[in-house]
């Protein structure tokens, strides 16, 4: 259970993490060259 929840809220993290650098990159592009690392 433990192991579930933890790669639960890791999977939310990484998620959460990736939209917010797809909005910063729309927001500020030149700034923020996210994108082209991943």
């Amino acid at each position: 259970m433990g192991l579930v929840s933890w790669m639960y809220l890791h999977l939310r993290v990484d998620v959460h993490s990736e939209t917010r650098a797809q909005y910063y990159s729309l927001q500020t592009p030149s700034r923020y060259p996210l994108d082209t690392e991943s």
